[in-house]
């Protein structure tokens, strides 16, 4: 629906309507009356509080009018409530408004649910100050696989937190079931209740500090480079950077820089934005390196930093309004922090898939990012060691390249491991270079993306794979607590005798986790001290803590981990990285599997000192000629993005098109299969002859079937992003009438960063 900019003057008599769009999954508006005492001061943008069923929600007024839509019985009609937030503060930012309407259109998404991004957070009643928590008994029944199936889900929801979870938050989606299951735990003493520290929260999630200077610096302070210790920016981007924010126009620059050289850009960016009175976003895709970095400018800057998050409270949410001019960290949420005179929005790691929004409305933090820069007349910086191909071939950006210096990389080495033995972990070479690098004491740190002993466990007689009931995806093995684990809904299950298909006993652990090349390495090197840095070490904070403070100390002989090393500060150098598996990524259905295993090479690669000062990579493939083995080896970045991007435009991929994936979802698999082939029906007798649309599909979705489900999807290309939205929003409204009664879930994923 189009913002009403009201072409003709309104006559503000005693009747007057007002269309609100409301927070929910819905794609119009309701029309309310217009209550007397608001009939002279109302207007297009203000936050509204309206009945809307049994509940109250907050909305926003779209359009106003002196008389009904036409057809419309007056009589039925509800009347708004009030203000949001009294007549001081109801009206909602210009921008964030037109923003929100944006967003609904480029992601096919209902307005509700996108102007739930740029409303203000709403306090919620004090929480309980009581906690569960998960006993020795309760962890021991859940790592055994002995805790029935019933009681799991709370249990393993219960364990999965450090600190226990507040029993106000369970209430909030407990039903009967799951009040008997809590009473069952309690029964059995695996889990218990103890007092809570904190009794009030201003958001359901309120757990953060209201800035960066309330953070724990004994922490954050010991990884924190000073300025001295950064490269210092050229004086060519200082002038430019000054010019982009004087003038007061949407510009786009696409930094292409190691980390190093563009943390210094960025503080002096901040600081030129601060002189002229102008705000500041800065955006990190994960939480962790957020606050580092938060900490990080703050030191640098020396100005107050808001850190902003998705969990953050009114009273953030109003910090950040009333400060100008101000400085937002945080993740993809804060792009909406409501801030005035914003000169400049800063997305670090722009290439990260974080930034995608994986629920309704699914946006990309990137490109809402520019869409705001739009409506602010901002510059926005798009920032990465290794830019998206979408953004190295941005039409309306500028490209700044910073190549790291040749004597700052280390020697990188190339193990063809289809000359070593089969089912080798460490080549010869690499074994040889990890003993050398343990006696003279230099750090050895070997990656591989995969946690876990291994993938899954494989029947030898059958081919058999034992599977999660509820997902059918094949189970991982964990061997140091004698489990198979589902990825997807987090199930459980006892180690198997034998195979669940034949019978046999003859099961063995198939593809190499961090798990199996942590037991490797401390048969090799007993005396070595070795650590593991993946999704399950690092779950525990008081765990998390004490493997940073050794890597910081240089505690540790051996480093052993997976992409999570890239989500915090930088590492310290290594003198030797072993890169198990460079070519993992590269099996993965998925067009961009290409683009990533780049980027986490080049990630890797520079957790090594340089090669003057010893620095050596032995990076491990059976794939020695693919694009980005080879770029990586040559330090050439053209040589991936021109072959890769060749590859794209060939087989019409992004950058090359807009894609969307349309999913149907639903427990019956007949009528999910009846309603995705009828979606796609639906869709091609919208499109007008010759509209260069193409959609490929419907098949089962890849990934099992959680919660039981069947899940279909199509894939729709297009290069006129505007057409091909607009059909897929006609043909999606059209389905989800047809079936409203029908619990088939009809989900659109416009450009999405994950295949299947």
């Amino acid at each position: 629906m189009p913002l009403d900019d009201c072409p003709i003057p309104l006559r503000r008599s005693q009747r007057l309507y007002a269309d609100v769009i409301v927070p929910r999954h819905i794609a119009k508006a309701f029309t309310y009356l217009v209550p007397a005492e608001l009939v002279q001061t109302l207007e297009i943008g203000h936050r509204v509080l309206v009945p809307f069923g049994q509940t109250m929600l907050e909305g926003a007024v779209i359009s106003l009018s002196d008389h009904p839509p036409m057809g419309m019985k007056t009589a039925y009609l509800k009347e708004i409530h009030s203000l949001a937030n009294g007549a001081g503060d109801a009206e909602l930012s210009s921008t964030l408004f037109e923003l929100s309407r944006k967003i609904a259109e480029q992601y096919v998404a209902p307005w509700g649910q996108c102007l739930r991004l740029v409303l203000p957070p709403t306090p919620t009643r004090k929480t309980s100050p009581l906690r569960y928590v998960v006993t020795d008994q309760g962890r021991a029944a859940l790592n055994a696989g002995n805790c029935p199936a019933r009681l799991r889900p709370i249990l393993d929801r219960i364990a999965r937190r450090s600190r226990g979870l507040l029993s106000s938050t369970l209430q909030q989606s407990r039903d009967r079931n799951s009040r008997q299951a809590v009473d069952v735990l309690e029964k059995k003493s695996w889990i218990t209740v103890t007092a809570s520290k904190s009794t009030a929260t201003d958001s359901p999630k309120q757990s953060l500090k209201s800035s960066v200077d309330e953070f724990d610096r004994g922490e954050q302070a010991d990884q924190s480079p000073s300025a001295e210790e950064l490269p210092k920016p050229d004086p060519l981007w200082v002038t430019h950077v000054a010019e982009c924010l004087r003038v007061n126009q949407a510009r786009r620059i696409v930094l292409h820089a190691p980390w190093e050289h563009r943390v210094n850009r960025l503080a002096g960016a901040i600081q030129q934005a601060h002189a002229m009175n102008k705000s500041a976003i800065i955006l990190s895709g994960e939480m962790a390196r957020a606050e580092w970095l938060g900490h990080l400018l703050s030191t640098l800057t020396k100005l107050p930093i808001t850190f902003f998050h998705t969990t953050s409270g009114s009273d953030r949410w109003k910090q950040a309004q009333d400060r100008t001019p101000s400085v937002v960290v945080g993740t993809r949420s804060a792009i909406f922090a409501p801030l005035r005179s914003i000169g400049l929005i800063w997305v670090d790691g722009e290439d990260d898939p974080a930034f995608k929004e994986p629920q309704e409305p699914r946006y990309h933090a990137r490109d809402v990012a520019c869409m705001r820069a739009e409506g602010e007349r901002a510059l926005v910086v798009l920032a990465s060691a290794h830019p998206s191909l979408e953004s190295k071939i941005d039409a309306g950006a500028e490209t700044y390249t910073v190549q790291p210096e040749t004597a700052c990389q280390p020697e990188i080495e190339l193990v063809d491991l289809r000359n070593e033995p089969g089912g080798t972990l460490f080549s010869r070479r690499l074994l040889v270079a990890m003993r050398e690098a343990v006696e003279n004491k230099t750090g050895v740190l070997l990656f591989l993306n995969r946690k876990g002993y291994a993938g899954a466990l494989v029947c030898r007689d059958c081919g058999g794979v034992p599977r999660c009931p509820s997902c059918a995806v094949a189970l991982t093995y964990y061997r140091e607590v004698g489990r198979l684990t589902c990825r997807y809904c987090g199930l459980a299950a006892v180690l198997p005798d034998s195979c669940p298909t034949c019978q046999a006993s003859r099961l063995s652990p198939v593809g190499e986790g961090t798990e199996r090349v942590e037991v490797e390495a401390r048969r090799l090197f007993p005396h070595a001290k070795i650590a593991r840095f993946d999704g399950d070490t690092l779950r525990r904070s008081a765990s998390a803590r004490h493997l940073w403070e050794g890597v910081r100390s240089g505690a540790w002989d051996i480093l052993i981990g997976t992409q999570v090393l890239f989500q915090r500060g930088p590492v310290p150098h290594r003198g030797l990285v072993g890169i198990l598996h460079a070519d993992s990524g590269l099996n993965i259905p998925d067009f961009r599997a290409a683009e990533r295993t780049y980027h986490m090479l080049v990630d890797a690669v520079s957790l090594a000192r340089p090669a003057s000062a010893g620095g050596r990579v032995l990076l491990q493939t059976r794939f020695p000629t693919h694009h980005a083995v080879l770029a990586v080896l040559s330090g050439e970045p053209n040589r991936f993005y021109e072959e890769e991007l060749t590859a794209r435009r060939l087989l019409s991929y992004p950058p090359a098109c807009h894609l969307a994936g349309l999913s149907v979802s639903g427990k019956d698999l007949r009528v999910v299969e009846t309603a995705a082939k009828q979606w796609k029906k639906s869709l091609e007798q919208s499109l007008v002859r010759q509209e260069p649309v193409m959609i490929v599909g419907p098949v089962p979705m890849m990934g099992g079937r959680p919660k039981g489900h069947h899940r279909y999807q199509m894939l729709v290309k297009g290069v006129d992003r505007t057409l091909l939205c607009r059909r897929i929003h006609e043909s999606v409204e059209r389905m989800e009438r047809e079936y409203r009664k029908g619990r088939i879930k009809f989900v659109v994923d416009v450009d999405p960063v994950e295949m299947g």
